[in-house]
C-alpha cells in the first residue's frame, strides 16, 4: 500500500496524474488501511527535507492528504445526527484514532492530535518566536533543561530531532504520596488534559513559611506524549505561553521543572468545576439565561486578552475553562496554544512547532483545524461559540457533537436557542459556520451580539452565580475590592507594555499592599520584576566591567527572592553572582600573596601592588580577614621605621600614610604617624 501510495504521489508532482486522481487514490487506499495516511505525511516530510517538493507543493498534498485521512477515518462512524461521534475530554492523535474509535465511538470532546512530524511552511499565521534558555538574561522560561533553540529557514521544516538522553526514571508510580524537587508532595489526582496529569500538591516551603494557602496544582507530562517529539518543549511553552498571559480570567502559570525524567509544571490550584461538568449537570440544574451570558463574558475577555497578545489558543473546549468557587471564569491549558502574527509581519520559525500536533477537539474543531491549516482566531471563535451555545441551551451541543468536515455533509444546523432575541441567534449562527472566511472575525464582536441588552451589573450576576451554581455559601466579593484589582491588572499590562516608572514604583511600593494585592502583582509581573532585579544586579557587580560591590548583589538578590523563594532563575542567577565571586577572590588572593612576599606594599607606576588588591578586596568583601592581618600593618611599619633610619622620609610617609588607609585601628602606625608629624612641625 505504501509503494502504491508514494507512487500516486509521484505521478502527481510530475504531471501524470491530476488533483482529483490522485485525491481518488489515495481515498481508496487509505479505506482499505488508515495507518496509510501517516506512511504518506511522512514521505511528503522526506521529499520536502530533501528538497525535492516546493512549499507551495508541500502544502498542497499534505492539506490533500490530511483531509482524506479524515474524512476517511470519520467515514466509518455512523452517519447519524443522533449520535455523538466522541464526548470524552482524552488527548489522541489523529493518526491513532482508528483505535481509538474500538474503544469508544462516543469521544467528541477527544483533543485529536494530528501527528505528521511535518511543520506547514510560513503562512500569516505562525509558530511563535523561539525563546533562548541557555542565558540567564532570558527569565522568561526560568529552565536549565532545554536546549537552546535555532531558528531555520522560514519556509522549511525542522528535521527530527534526536531523541533525548533520558534521566534514570525517579518516579517510576507517580502519584498521591510522592514528593517531587524534594518540595510538592502530591495529594490526589485532579484530571488528565492535552499533555499531562494535574494533581493537587502541597507546597512544603510554603509549608515552612506558614502559608494558609499552601497548594498548588501541578501538571506532570504523560508518558504517552513523551513519545511525541518536542513533548518536552511543548509542556515548558505551555508554562511561558502561560506565564506571559496576566488576566483574571486565565490561569496563573508559577513555573515550570523536572525531576528525574519527570517534566512539570506549577500552576495556581483552582477550586469550583471545570464547565465540561457543569454542562453536564445543565439538563438537571439549569442557569438562568443572565448567568450564562455572565459566563459567556467572562470566557471571552479571557480570549479577547490571548488574541491581543497573538496567541490562539487550538483547542478551546469546556474542560478547558473553569469556574472558580466565587463564580469566576478562567481559561486552562494553552499546551497546543500558536502564535499568530498579522500578514506582513516578521515571521520565524523554531525547532518546535506546536503545528506538528496538529491537536483538535473534534466537537469543537473547525475543518481547518482538521485539515492542519494554518491557525487563525474564527478557530477559537467556533469553540467558544460551541460552548456558549450548551451554556445558554441547556447542556445541547449545536451540532450533537459531530465533528466539522461532516456537518456540511450531513446538513446538520443549529436550532434556534429559546428566549434569545434576533441579534444574538445571528450571532451565534455566524459564529459556528463552518466556513472560515464566513465566521465572525474578532471575539470582541461576538460577545458584542451575543450580550443581552439588559443592564446586568458584574456583581450581582458573580453573586447569583456563586449561590446558584456552586452553592457554597458566601463569597461575593464587594464592588470595591473587584475594582481594585481591575486597576491592578491594569497597571499589569501598563508595565508590560514597557513602563519602566511605573514597574520601579510598583516594585518599591510592593511590601505596603495587602497579602492578595501582592500576590496579584507577583505573579502578574514575575519576568518583569526578576528581570529588574537582575539588571540592578549588572550595574554594582560584574568584575569583567570593574563593578565589584558583591555585598549589594546579594543584597538585591535577597530582595527579589523575598517575592520569588521558588524562582530557578535567580538561583541560577545566585549561583553564578557567587561563582564570579569566588573565581575574583581566588585571582585577588593569588595577587596578595605575591606582592606580599615581594613587599609590593605601597603604589607603583606598574600598578602591581598591594593598593590596588586592597581596595577590591574590601569591596568584594569588607569583613575579610586579611583586612585585619595584623601582620601586614607591621609589614607598613616596619618598612617605615627603615626609611626613617635611611632619612628618606618621603618614602617613610608613603608607607605611614598607605598603611593607615588599610589598617585604620592599627595603634603602632597611628603612634609612628604622630611621631612623623611632630618631626616634620620641627
Amino acid at each position: 500500500m505504501t509503494e502504491i501510495c508514494e507512487s500516486l504521489i509521484d505521478d502527481f508532482l510530475t504531471g501524470s496524474l491530476n488533483r482529483s486522481d490522485l485525491e481518488e487514490g489515495l481515498a481508496s487506499i487509505f479505506q482499505v488501511s488508515t495507518s496509510t495516511g501517516t506512511q504518506a505525511q511522512y514521505y511528503l516530510h522526506q521529499l520536502y527535507k530533501d528538497n525535492k517538493v516546493n512549499d507551495d507543493q508541500f502544502t498542497q498534498l499534505s492539506e490533500i492528504v490530511s483531509k482524506i485521512s479524515i474524512n476517511t477515518t470519520l467515514s466509518s462512524h455512523k452517519a447519524s445526527t443522533d449520535i455523538s461521534y466522541f464526548n470524552e475530554d482524552k488527548t489522541l492523535h489523529l493518526t491513532d484514532l482508528s483505535e481509538a474509535k474500538e474503544e469508544s465511538t462516543n469521544s467528541a470532546d477527544q483533543t485529536v492530535i494530528i501527528r505528521t512530524d511535518t511543520a506547514m511552511p510560513v503562512t500569516d499565521y505562525d509558530i511563535e518566536k523561539s525563546i533562548d534558555i541557555s542565558e540567564v538574561t532570558d527569565i522568561e522560561a526560568e529552565i536549565k533543561q532545554a536546549k537552546r533553540t535555532t531558528p531555520v529557514k522560514p519556509a522549511k521544516p525542522a528535521k527530527p530531532a534526536k531523541p533525548a538522553v533520558q534521566n534514570k526514571t525517579k518516579h517510576a508510580d507517580l502519584g498521591p504520596g510522592v514528593t517531587l524537587k524534594n518540595r510538592f508532595v502530591l495529594l490526589e489526582r485532579l484530571g488528565q488534559g492535552g499533555m499531562g496529569v494535574v494533581f493537587k500538591a502541597k507546597d512544603l516551603l510554603k509549608v515552612e513559611a506558614q502559608d494558609k494557602d499552601p497548594y498548588v496544582a501541578i501538571k506532570v507530562l504523560t508518558a504517552a506524549f513523551k513519545k511525541y517529539s518536542g513533548s518536552f518543549i511543548a509542556l515548558q511553552r505551555e508554562a511561558s505561553k502561560a506565564q506571559r498571559l496576566a488576566h483574571p480570567n486565565i490561569a496563573t502559570v508559577y513555573d515550570f521543572d523536572r525531576d528525574g525524567d519527570t517534566v512539570f509544571m506549577t500552576m495556581e490550584y483552582l477550586q469550583g468545576k471545570p464547565l465540561n461538568r457543569l454542562i453536564k449537570e445543565l439538563p438537571q440544574k439549569p442557569l438562568k439565561r443572565e448567568q450564562s451570558l455572565f459566563i459567556i463574558e467572562q470566557l471571552c475577555h479571557g480570549l479577547a486578552y490571548a488574541h491581543e497578545k497573538k496567541l490562539i489558543h487550538s483547542d478551546f473546549k469546556p474542560g478547558n475553562c473553569f469556574m472558580l468557587s466565587d463564580g469566576a471564569v478562567k481559561l486552562l491549558d494553552f499546551g497546543i496554544a500558536r502564535a499568530s502574527t498579522a500578514a506582513g509581519e516578521e515571521k520565524e520559525q523554531t525547532m518546535f512547532d506546536p503545528a506538528k500536533l496538529s491537536a483538535v477537539t473534534p466537537a469543537y474543531a473547525t475543518p481547518e483545524m482538521f485539515a492542519g491549516m494554518s491557525p487563525d482566531p474564527r478557530d477559537d471563535i467556533y469553540g467558544l461559540a460551541c460552548v456558549a451555545y450548551q451554556l445558554l441551551a441547556g447542556g445541547k451541543h449545536p451540532y450533537n457533537k459531530v465533528a466539522a468536515p461532516k456537518i456540511k455533509e450531513l446538513g446538520i444546523k443549529p436550532k434556534p436557542i429559546k428566549g434569545l432575541n434576533r441579534r444574538q441567534q445571528k450571532t451565534l449562527v455566524k459564529a459556528l459556520t463552518v466556513n472560515r472566511e464566513e465566521r465572525i472575525p474578532t471575539v470582541e464582536k461576538f460577545l458584542e451580539g451575543i450580550q443581552s441588552r439588559k443592564s446586568y451589573t458584574k456583581q450581582l450576576l458573580l453573586g447569583a452565580l456563586f449561590l446558584f451554581v456552586i452553592g457554597l455559601g458566601a463569597g461575593y466579593q464587594p464592588l470595591l475590592q473587584l475594582q481594585e484589582e481591575q486597576n491592578l491588572y491594569t497597571k499589569i499590562e501598563k508595565i508590560k507594555a514597557g513602563d519602566k516608572a511605573l514597574l520601579i514604583e510598583t516594585i518599591w511600593s510592593l511590601d505596603k499592599l495587602s497579602a492578595g494585592h501582592q500576590r496579584i502583582l507577583s505573579v502578574g509581573l514575575r519576568r518583569e520584576i526578576i528581570t529588574y532585579y537582575q539588571d540592578r544586579i549588572k550595574t554594582v557587580f560584574r568584575p569583567r566591567e570593574g563593578l565589584y560591590d558583591y555585598p549589594s548583589a546579594i543584597n538585591l538578590l535577597q530582595q527579589a527572592k523575598q517575592h520569588y523563594p521558588d524562582s530557578v532563575a535567580l538561583s541560577t542567577i545566585e549561583d553564578q553572582v557567587k561563582e564570579q565571586k569566588d573565581r575574583l577572590m581566588s585571582s585577588l588572593i593569588s595577587l596578595y600573596t605575591k606582592y606580599v612576599k615581594n613587599k609590593k606594599l605601597v603604589k607603583s607606576n606598574s600598578g602591581e601592588d598591594l593598593t590596588t588588591v586592597l581596595p577590591l578586596l574590601k569591596k568584594v568583601d569588607p569583613k575579610h580577614y586579611l583586612l585585619k592581618d595584623q601582620k601586614i600593618a607591621t609589614m607598613y611599619l616596619v618598612e617605615a621605621e627603615k626609611h626613617l633610619i635611611e632619612k628618606n622620609f618621603d618614602l617613610a610617609a608613603e608607607y605611614i600614610q598607605t598603611g593607615l588607609k588599610f589598617y585604620p585601628d592599627y595603634s603602632r602606625l597611628q603612634s609612628l604617624n604622630k611621631q612623623f608629624n611632630a618631626r616634620s612641625v620641627r
